[in-house]
């Protein structure tokens, strides 16, 4: 394969071109550079050996179909054949986005717990979207996210692999990634895509794999055969409940050892059990992306700001004190949505969805110290009722009194109840 020049032009399938500005990095598969696209600044990944026909179909087709949500940096434009190969257009990465890698290695941190919610939202969401495009994606791992730190907003890339469900790409996958079953060599499917979910979800909750503990640190080099053993065969999670042989080893997995206490009690929960044995070994039952997204959500309806130290904590009906400074934290005064109850506490951001944007700020009216509920959208009106019937506006921007039998209608299908709980 040629490596391309400033100022090549490559032809496009659609009859265009783009030209060839620079290199921005290259990594097994290909170069990616950056090029013009009738005036855009675009990114074209150039394959070093040019994958098969069927590999070039498959691109063209995900290319015509589109991508399945945002979340993802899809191909825009596939390349003819030319100069020994073929690549692909895609969107560039913006600058305050930072690879997954960086978070595990503390090169990067979320700025908030919020924000590391709002990741995990968004890459379930993304994934939720492929699996009903009825694509699976089949090579998932630490290099397919760049996260802004700031708001959480993720971006997947490397998304060439994606292939309809069913169908093979040639790229088994990515070792410490791959669910067991590929490892044992069965094609990656929507089922394996949910095993590399969990163990990508629980990295970005604590810093650590799920199945590397002290059988993986007592390993005297990582070979194939080994690797086919700890990820496969033998694959054994570090907090096994009937398992301890692959406990984390102090001094070498601090991250998981000093968080797994700390986060809550149901996050512990849901990883003993999505990465027990009988989930490591039927890949059907295995937690489907709307679960873990009603997971976050819960999550989030716990994570409130202290009143005490003004830093977020994880509080839920056992733990009422902050994981910071240890201070009890006043939780009678919630907004009962459906079957959620949210705590309302001073500076607590409130998510009435799941589309990664907040909704509701809680205040504290300083003249009268009591709480307000902000309206942080921009284009919905909310109707508030007192328990004597009158209704109010709450237009966008405007504050309303976090008053116990205030009903509120968010929409004409969301609506919820200020109570107060002893």
């Amino acid at each position: 394969m040629a490596e391309l020049k400033s100022g090549e032009k490559i032809s496009l399938v659609d009859g265009k071109s783009v030209t060839v500005k620079k290199e921005l990095g290259r990594g097994g598969q290909g170069i990616v550079y950056l090029v013009d696209m009738a005036g855009k600044d675009m990114a074209l990944k150039w394959y070093l050996n040019a994958p098969d026909q069927n590999f070039y179909n498959n691109l063209n087709n995900n290319v015509l179909n589109g991508a399945p949500s945002d979340a993802f940096l899809w191909p825009k434009a596939l390349t003819v054949r030319q100069k020994g190969s073929y690549g692909y257009v895609m969107d560039l990465r913006p600058k305050n986005y930072f690879e997954f890698g960086n978070f595990l290695m503390a090169k990067q941190h979320f700025t908030s717990f919020n924000a590391m919610l709002s990741a995990a939202m968004k890459i379930c969401n993304g994934f939720m979207m492929l699996h009903r495009f009825g694509y699976s994606y089949q090579d998932l791992n630490d290099g397919n996210f760049f996260i802004d730190p700031k708001t959480g907003d993720v971006l997947i890339c490397d998304n060439d692999n994606v292939m309809p469900q069913g169908e093979k790409s040639g790229i088994m996958g990515k070792a410490r990634y791959m669910a067991p079953e590929v490892v044992a060599g069965s094609i990656p499917d929507k089922y394996s895509d949910r095993y590399s979910l969990a163990v990508i979800l629980f990295m970005l909750f604590y810093a650590n794999h799920p199945l590397e503990g002290a059988k993986v640190v007592a390993c005297p080099c990582m070979t194939e055969a080994f690797e086919k053993k700890f990820y496969g065969s033998e694959a054994t999670f570090i907090y096994d409940s009937t398992d301890k042989s692959n406990l984390p080893v102090r001094g070498i997995h601090q991250n998981v050892i000093r968080r797994w206490p700390v986060m809550p009690a149901v996050l512990r929960e849901i990883f003993t059990r999505e990465f027990s044995r009988e989930m490591l070994t039927n890949p059907q039952k295995r937690m489907i992306e709307q679960q873990w997204e009603k997971l976050i959500a819960a999550l989030r309806d716990s994570l409130v700001i202290c009143p005490h130290c003004k830093e977020e904590t994880f509080i839920d009906e056992e733990k009422c004190s902050c994981m910071n400074c240890g201070k009890a934290i006043d939780t009678s005064l919630r907004l009962k949505l459906g079957t959620r109850n949210v705590y309302l506490t001073e500076g607590t951001l409130l998510y009435i969805d799941h589309d990664n944007i907040a909704d509701v700020q809680v205040l504290r009216d300083t003249k009268t110290n009591t709480l307000l509920l902000k309206n942080l959208s921009t284009d919905s009106t909310w109707t508030a009722e007192t328990p004597s019937g009158k209704l109010k506006a709450v237009a966008p921007g405007e504050m309303m009194p976090a008053k116990p039998g205030i009903k509120i209608s968010f929409d004409q299908f969301t609506k919820a109840e200020i109570i107060s709980v002893n």
